[in-house]
């Protein structure tokens, strides 16, 4: 039952404007941001003029480390940083338009009754969703190898691709979806516990803005041990932890542009792996719960 299920659910977001829109939104965003820092980065060596005149707005180290983010292999690790965090922003109103359009539809009950096991309906749910922001990811990637091939040979610069760092791609890929991962399965949960779109992105922002607003408690890990120790199992230090990873992975120092982050003071990442899947499980089991104990309304 769970391949025809995860396909329904595939031709569902695959056909749904929804995801198409968003898709647009995420790779307008991510040539904006990555063309603002390729002037900064010209205006800054003269590209345009030869070298004669130039506009200093940042520091040489720092646009030094610009000019990674922009050419190969820096490029890829700059569009992964990009999808953790525009991305999740818009993977949390994908995650509650996909659940949340068959309450307000009503679509739900009806499927249901073809299909009773509640728990295989939200892992399709759940995979269809992941299997779309792996494609989305995909493009951008593409888009930015695309806008990587201008900016070098305009900026120079690079140490080019090789075999490596396309090895590193699939890794790096899975890393990206598992940071965003906890993220939308609470937005699923909130989705469920509310049944409409409106509850699942209310609850998922939410959910994201008390997240970060808690990791910002990390800079208390400086100050003992055990502060470090309780700080450490918040979700969003762990997160920093692979996003650092996913930088350091194509050759990017997240240092050099973020002068108050703290490296030492960040979980390991093992500790990282299995903070977060913790925090997926629980998220799943509550999503899970609501959707199988709560009665569906609707069409029949």
């Amino acid at each position: 039952m769970l391949p025809q299920l995860c396909a329904a659910e595939w031709l569902k977001l695959w056909r749904r404007p929804l995801a198409w829109v968003l898709l647009g939104i995420f790779l307008g965003l991510l040539t904006l941001y990555l063309t603002l820092w390729f002037l900064v980065v010209a205006l800054h060596v003269g590209a345009f003029t030869g070298g004669n005149e130039r506009i200093a707005i940042l520091a040489d180290a720092q646009i030094a480390e610009l000019r990674n983010q922009l050419t190969f292999p820096g490029i890829f690790g700059a569009v992964l940083g990009q999808f953790n965090s525009i991305g999740g922003l818009l993977a949390i109103i994908l995650a509650a338009g996909a659940l949340g359009s068959d309450y307000s539809w009503g679509t739900l009950r009806s499927l249901l009754i073809r299909a009773p096991d509640r728990g295989a309906f939200l892992l399709a749910k759940t995979l269809a969703v992941l299997l779309a922001l792996t494609v989305g990811l995909l493009v951008a990637l593409a888009l930015g190898a695309g806008l990587a091939l201008i900016f070098t040979a305009v900026l120079g610069g690079g140490s080019g691709m090789g075999w490596r760092d396309l090895l590193a791609l699939p890794l790096g890929l899975l890393r990206a979806l598992y940071i965003v991962l906890p993220y939308i399965l609470a937005t699923l949960a909130c989705t469920a516990y509310g049944r409409s779109v409106l509850a699942g992105v209310g609850g998922g922002l939410l959910f994201l803005a008390v997240d970060i607003g808690a990791g910002s408690l990390n800079a208390l890990a400086g100050v003992h041990p055990l502060l470090r120790t309780m700080t450490n199992l918040l979700l969003q230090p762990n997160i920093n932890t692979l996003v650092v990873q996913n930088s350091q992975l194509f050759g990017l120092d997240q240092v050099v542009l973020l002068s108050g982050l703290d490296l030492s003071q960040l979980p390991p990442w093992p500790q990282a792996v299995l903070v977060i899947g913790l925090y997926s499980a629980l998220f799943y089991f509550s999503a899970w719960r609501m959707i199988k104990r709560r009665d569906i309304g609707g069409a029949g």
